[in-house]
């Protein structure tokens, strides 16, 4: 689930994806690309009543926010994708087509 923290937090897992030391690097762009994916709140929003809508304004802005976080690492995400760890490339190339349809 995003929440107003997600979208700063992410800078923060783009460098930790790009530390080869890391051992979690897979599961943090994998982390990074359910951020990019997730839609929870805009669902909730559309599929609630017209009269409550607004109450997921601020929730669907921090989707939105989270989404622009991600899109503007793309170019570690380019570099990630030539990483000699295959998993790491793998998951970069995911992620990356992701953005590339956005």
């Amino acid at each position: 689930m995003v929440s107003e923290a997600t979208p700063v937090t992410v800078p923060f897992l783009v460098e930790l994806a790009g530390h080869p030391e890391a051992q979690c690097r897979v599961e943090v762009i994998d982390l990074i690309t359910s951020i990019y994916e997730t839609s929870q709140w805009a669902d909730a929003s559309a599929a609630a009543d017209p009269r409550y809508r607004s109450a997921f304004e601020e929730k669907v802005a921090w989707e939105v926010t989270a989404k622009d976080a991600v899109l503007a690492q793309r170019q570690v995400f380019e570099v990630l994708a030539r990483d000699a760890d295959r998993g790491v490339a793998a998951a970069a190339s995911r992620i990356l087509s992701l953005l590339s349809s956005y």
